[in-house]
């Protein structure tokens, strides 16, 4: 009987350590994302961690700048690496990737697009395929002195001739106008993009076809020069400006209005880098008479790459990541405006962040740039010159809308090849 007992408890423990080593390991999601320095991202990578036995995050956290990003990227899925399964995107790069074929068709998977503002779903969409998730929003929007125009009587206006109206009364020799991102850069194109839509203006059709108004076109350069020339609300300087220059010349307190981007405010509210704490109000950009506002996007979205080799387990990090819980999270840690609409209705996150509801205003009219894997050298080949020649005064608006349309319907044509 011992040795029958023996035997039992050998076979016993060589059947416990076959089936240790044979248990299931978890599958690991590689997540790239960019830089995050309030910790939200660790935060949820732990929490998910902790929750699943079956799927575990290894998070890798990429460079601050968004050009050493884009470029690795580009490297790891040009060459159809596997090693990234789940990456952010800023939101010019999903028509990019997406016509590359370098990433995942989300059409079936994310199903509650309902909860998302329009603007964002439409930056996220490539010939009508889905190929991201919005994970936390970003768009232009109105800073205004709220103390002068309360003095003077004023309401936060609401179109280009009342903004010029109310900045030329409340400019001094010490305070400009209005000032904005107007170097040759991709800022100077999301301010002018705001003018274009505020008029009436459309740039591509959902099939990513030209359908650019000129005289619009024109009229929206013409605006944005008269700034400089002609209401003399915006000083010449403005085209060596970027977010850092106008930034710091708001907070200094040292303009009107300031067209900037929703981290403004929280610089705004801080004694050490503002002299204009609690005197700051938001309101969408101006737009023309019977028009609607409109801000430039600059949201960022969670893919899945196309050559995963886990896109079922790629997708509830996705999922995770992108939900309610998730953006609360991000919100409260970071003060990340959320993607999804139901976040700005949280009263946790509006004690914490009372001016999101001014956000969620802005959010509402937010438009993606020209949705097209061919915009990156549209900006920097055919918007953006023009835009500067405009504003230095060396071109009219005529022939620089002219030479827009032109230039961008060039370089459509050549990527359709």
């Amino acid at each position: 009987m011992k040795r029958i007992f023996v035997i039992t408890m050998a076979l016993t423990l060589i059947l416990a350590f076959t089936i240790a080593g044979h248990a299931k390991s978890p599958v690991v999601i590689n997540m790239f994302v960019g830089k995050d320095q309030s910790g939200a991202n660790q935060k949820l990578v732990d929490m998910f961690n902790a929750a699943h036995e079956d799927i575990q995050i290894n998070y890798q956290e990429m460079p601050p700048s968004t050009t050493e990003q884009h470029d690795k990227y580009v490297t790891v899925l040009a060459a159809r690496d596997s090693s990234i399964d789940v990456l952010s995107s800023d939101i010019p790069w999903v028509p990019e990737f997406a016509s590359a074929g370098w990433l995942l068709p989300l059409d079936d998977m994310f199903t509650d697009q309902d909860e998302y503002f329009a603007g964002p779903l439409l930056g996220t969409t490539y010939q009508r395929h889905v190929y991201a998730v919005p994970w936390f929003n970003n768009a232009g929007m109105l800073f205004y002195r709220k103390d002068l125009l309360e003095e003077a009587g004023f309401e936060p206006p609401e179109t280009f001739d009342e903004l010029v109206e109310i900045a030329q009364k409340l400019q001094t020799p010490e305070r400009y106008g209005f000032v904005f991102q107007g170097m040759q850069y991709e800022g100077v194109v999301c301010a002018w993009l705001e003018m274009f839509w505020g008029m009436g203006g459309e740039m591509l059709d959902p099939d990513g076809k030209l359908i650019a108004d000129q005289k619009i076109l024109a009229e929206s350069l013409q605006w944005l020069a008269d700034l400089v020339h002609k209401y003399k609300i915006t000083p010449p300087a403005v085209t060596t400006w970027k977010e850092a220059e106008s930034q710091a010349i708001f907070l200094e307190g040292k303009a009107v209005f300031h067209r900037g981007w929703p981290s403004v405010y929280s610089h705004a509210q801080n004694p050490s880098t503002s002299k204009v704490v609690d005197d700051v109000g938001i309101v969408p950009m101006v737009h023309a008479p019977g028009q609607k506002s409109a801000a430039t996007l600059g949201t960022w979205n969670l893919s899945i790459s196309r050559y995963t080799k886990h896109p079922q387990e790629a997708w509830e990090v996705v999922k995770f990541m992108t939900s309610h819980e998730a953006q609360k999270i991000k919100a409260l840690m970071g003060g990340n405006p959320p993607a999804r609409r139901s976040v700005y209705t949280d009263a946790e996150v509006l004690q914490m962040y009372p001016h999101f509801g001014q956000f969620y205003d802005v959010f509402i009219g937010a438009l993606p740039r020209p949705v097209t894997p061919a915009y990156p050298q549209m900006s920097v080949e055919a918007i953006q010159p023009p835009i500067a020649a405009v504003l230095a005064g060396t071109m009219t608006s005529e022939a620089a809308a002219a030479d827009m349309l032109k230039g961008m319907q060039k370089i459509l044509d050549r990527a359709q090849r």
